[in-house]
């Protein structure tokens, strides 16, 4: 129509926003859903803490809304459970906990059937789960177990989520050093995967809490005075 955004003869491309709208009203629940997951993993990656907040549960719209269940929803749930615990741990509203256990379930029942592709994922999981509720001994043992799965079966993106967490987790302990390796590790596999703008995030994280570092590849962070 005339008032439309979108003009193909232009070569204009619509907007997410326009694509989930008309996929909303038109019953496309496949490409809905897919923009749902995506949004998920995108606010996550970029920790968009203010979207990961206001977002509802997207497992529980999925059970209710029962799509055709495509392996995407699954990684949807996975970034959930993800945002879940860490939401949880900034607010300790225990209804954060829950959606998070409840995406920890999930996955579990779906690495019965491929351990290959969801065995690290249950593993990070755990671990955000143990750190969650103060089991830090077993969180810490759970990060490596899934850094090592996520090595060993390619997923080299969630190879960097997992070294991040686990930065952070060694952070919030106190071991800044252990801390700092971890995170130049998550820089590294961000980078490899193509990741270029997650990886800068990682860096500016780097760059808030240690002074000289020197990130993967030669590249030195920009750095910033930090206060214990």
């Amino acid at each position: 129509g005339p008032n439309s955004d979108v003009l193909v003869g232009n070569c204009d491309l619509p907007s997410e926003t326009h694509i989930f709208a008309f996929a909303v009203e038109r019953k496309h629940e496949l490409i809905s859903f897919g923009i749902r997951t995506h949004r998920l993993i995108r606010n996550f990656l970029f920790r968009q803490y203010d979207e990961m907040s206001n977002s509802s549960s997207f497992l529980s719209y999925l059970l209710e809304r029962k799509p055709p269940l495509h392996s995407l929803f699954i990684i949807g749930v996975f970034y959930q459970g993800l945002t879940s615990y860490c939401i949880a741990r900034r607010t300790r509203d225990d209804i954060w906990t829950t959606r998070g256990n409840a995406a920890l379930t999930f996955i579990q029942h779906w690495s019965h059937s491929s351990q290959w592709n969801f065995q690290n994922k249950v593993l990070l999981l755990q671990a955000e789960k143990s750190f969650t509720c103060g089991n830090l001994t077993e969180a810490q043992n759970f990060y490596k177990d899934s850094i090592t799965s996520a090595r060993r079966h390619k997923f080299i993106h969630e190879e960097g989520v997992s070294h991040e967490l686990s930065g952070l987790f060694f952070l919030d302990r106190g071991l800044r050093d252990k801390a700092h390796e971890e995170l130049l590790h998550s820089v590294r596999c961000f980078r490899t995967w193509g990741a270029y703008a997650v990886a800068d995030r990682v860096n500016i994280l780097i760059g808030d809490n240690f002074s000289d570092t020197t990130c993967s590849e030669g590249h030195v962070c920009e750095t910033a005075s930090h206060t214990a």
